[in-house]
């Protein structure tokens, strides 16, 4: 087995984070969420376009050594972070080897004051989760875990370039739960190319049936540059008809609220209380630090994403300097726009009032002909409407992109 032992020259130090705007220095209490990335994965899913690699497992040392040198160096910059919410993603960070998965938690614990923390989540796949990384994971305090399931189809993994048996799932929720985490989600996919409504129904029951507090439930979608892309455009592969994928994604809101689940944002569902609170912080476009290679975070209206490269992370974190490729301040109608969209995905909606509140914008006003237009064609709710909030239904969540350009428009002007 790997050792997590790491021996590294000693880095100079960043050069005093001169890239970053100098308002932000001392804002660590600011971050109200950490995010951390973890890039490795046995096998790239076709559909992907998250930044991951598959292999290289002969990096996770130095990796995490580069990540060690990024956290010391944001703090140093910061100042004291004590999140509430932390989700590490990636990736499959439960790909690292139990020593190197503790590693991983006691750096956190020494960079973070864990006081506040509320929720942390970890992803995992099903084949890279065993007893020994569920009591890893347990012993840090992570609380929650995300698994990826996609399907419970061998042919519909088997098309998504998944790695994992159906069988597999179960076995690591059991695992989990054994080990004393019980806040658990599955993800599932549907619009799969050859998927019906029948095998919807049935990756929809066997989901349920596991018990999970939580779901998240994604219609396929065809990112640029990913396998899966270039096999629909060359005619390897058809996709799901578009009236065929409205039709699941209507079948998968009336399955999961008759067993119990509350449909909290476009896509998520949950038993009462179990909503992703690291997630909520997104949606409502909070502070949020993050760590690791292709990250981004954002405070109070900076954003700044790291470089989408494992070598070139490794190199520049290892020789004091900041890998940074994006690096922007957004206006205040920008932000506001962003903002609204945002929360327009959540079963809450936008609270005009509030929202004015924070962004010193008068919503009511920008928005009246886009709430007129779509509240008079079903798509956002009037009862909604007349508590001031702007919320969608269930047919305007089926055009919410349309929906999303629209508010963002309204908005985004001076």
């Amino acid at each position: 087995m790997p050792t997590a032992s790491i021996s590294l020259p000693h880095a100079p130090p960043m050069p005093n984070y001169r890239d970053w705007p100098t308002e932000l220095r001392g804002t660590g209490n600011a971050f109200s969420a950490l995010y951390i990335h973890i890039p490795f994965c046995t096998y790239k899913c076709d559909y992907c376009d998250f930044y991951s690699l598959a292999g290289h497992q002969d990096k996770f040392g130095s990796y995490l050594g580069a990540l060690e040198w990024q956290m010391q160096q944001e703090v140093g910059f910061f100042g004291p972070i004590a999140p509430d919410t932390i989700f590490i993603g990636g990736g499959t960070p439960t790909l690292l080897p139990p020593p190197f998965l503790q590693r991983l938690m006691q750096m956190i614990a020494r960079y973070c004051n864990l006081s506040h923390l509320t929720e942390f989540t970890v992803e995992s796949n099903p084949n890279t989760f065993d007893a020994q990384r569920a009591a890893v994971l347990a012993d840090a305090g992570v609380n929650r875990l995300s698994f990826g399931a996609q399907s419970f189809q061998k042919s519909e993994l088997v098309m998504l370039n998944r790695d994992h048996d159906p069988q597999s799932v179960e076995r690591a929720l059991t695992l989990a739960r054994q080990a004393g985490i019980t806040n658990l989600n599955i993800d599932l996919i549907y619009a799969i190319p050859g998927q019906t409504l029948e095998s919807l129904t049935e990756n929809l029951s066997r989901a349920v049936a596991l018990g999970t507090p939580h779901l998240s439930c994604y219609g396929l979608m065809y990112e640029p540059n990913t396998p899966m892309t270039a096999r629909a455009q060359r005619g390897l592969v058809k996709r799901t008809d578009e009236e065929l994928e409205l039709e699941m994604m209507r079948m998968v809101a009336e399955h999961l609220r008759r067993a119990g689940y509350e449909r909290y944002e476009i896509s998520n569902w949950a038993k009462p209380g179990h909503a992703c609170r690291h997630n909520l912080h997104y949606w409502n476009a909070r502070n949020h630090v993050a760590w690791g290679v292709s990250a981004s975070g954002h405070c109070d209206g900076v954003r700044w994403k790291y470089v989408s490269s494992l070598q070139r992370f490794c190199d520049a974190m290892l020789n004091g300097r900041l890998p940074l490729v994006e690096m922007e301040q957004l206006s205040p109608p920008i932000r506001a726009a962003e903002l609204a969209v945002l929360q327009l995905r959540l079963a809450s909606g936008v609270d005009l009032a509030g929202f004015e509140a924070r962004t010193g914008l008068p919503a009511g006003d920008k928005l009246a002909g886009v709430i007129q237009k779509y509240q008079n064609h079903g798509m956002l709710d009037g009862l909604g409407a007349s508590r001031g909030l702007m919320v969608l239904t269930d047919a305007g969540i089926a055009i919410s992109d349309t929906i999303f350009a629209d508010v963002f428009a309204a908005l985004s002007v001076p």
